[in-house]
């Protein structure tokens, strides 16, 4: 879609959702106008002069306006359910087309050797960072990493997205002592703003981003390393983004297992 149609969805949507979200004041202002049309109208047939029709128009109009109003509700209403149906299936669609080539490239690991397995994870880790800078294209300047456990604690693997290089987490670290814990329990955490972390642990480097989802890479009892997203602006990363992120985990969990069987 392009950007001018997408900014038109947009605006439509805001519009109807004037409409359609004001859930009060609709019903309310269409109940009062068709009391008010009715007093008229009987008012104006009530009486003998020439100023009956005028009572009488102008209560019709007046409970015409009202079933109007709600009219353009029910259409706000259906028309908000139909862009949100779009939208849904956009995300159906963009969530195929980024992890449709992981999970090709996943598919393909049995039939390697264990040398090639070695280097097809890599790619495996290169393609999974794209899918997820792809599926949170819309949180601006985002970055995705992978990192693999090592001797001296964990190194990224695969990065994807704002340029800065990813820095290690050397287990000699409160920094690193944590994430690898995190890792070896199977767990993800979730900053949305670094600055009000519950431990300076975890506000990690600072290095140019404010929040931060963090998931281990795991099988079993068995930790391999983890994958984050991180973005500069603090709040810009949500619930919904720490799923898509453990969903990216858990198919790089299975590309491990195969790679590197321990």
């Amino acid at each position: 879609m392009s950007s001018s149609t997408s900014a038109g969805a947009g605006v439509w949507s805001a519009v109807l959702s004037q409409i359609a979200v004001s859930r009060w004041w609709a019903p309310v202002a269409t109940l009062l106008l068709a009391i008010v049309g009715t007093i008229c109208i009987t008012v104006g047939q009530d009486l003998d002069d020439g100023s009956d029709w005028a009572w009488v128009l102008v209560g019709a109009g007046t409970a015409l306006l009202g079933g109007l109003i709600q009219l353009l509700r029910e259409v706000g209403r259906a028309a908000e359910l139909d862009i949100g149906s779009q939208e849904a299936l956009r995300l159906r669609i963009a969530m195929k087309d980024a992890l449709q080539p992981v999970a090709e490239l996943i598919a393909e690991l049995p039939g390697k050797t264990p040398r090639e397995r070695k280097q097809a994870l890599e790619a495996v880790a290169h393609q999974s960072v794209s899918a997820l800078t792809l599926l949170l294209k819309d949180v601006d300047r985002v970055r995705a990493v992978v990192y693999q456990l090592d001797d001296d604690g964990m190194s990224h693997l695969a990065y994807h997205g704002r340029g800065n290089t990813p820095n290690p987490f050397p287990r000699t670290t409160d920094r690193g002592r944590l994430a690898c814990q995190m890792v070896a329990e199977g767990r993800h955490h979730f900053e949305p703003d670094i600055s009000k972390a519950s431990s300076d642990a975890y506000k990690g480097t600072g290095n140019g981003y404010e929040t931060f989802i963090a998931a281990a890479i795991c099988t079993g009892d068995t930790g391999y390393g983890m994958v984050t997203v991180d973005a500069p602006n603090a709040h810009d990363l949500v619930d919904t983004d720490l799923q898509l992120v453990c969903l990216v985990s858990d198919l790089l969990a299975i590309a491990f297992a195969i790679a590197d069987p321990r």
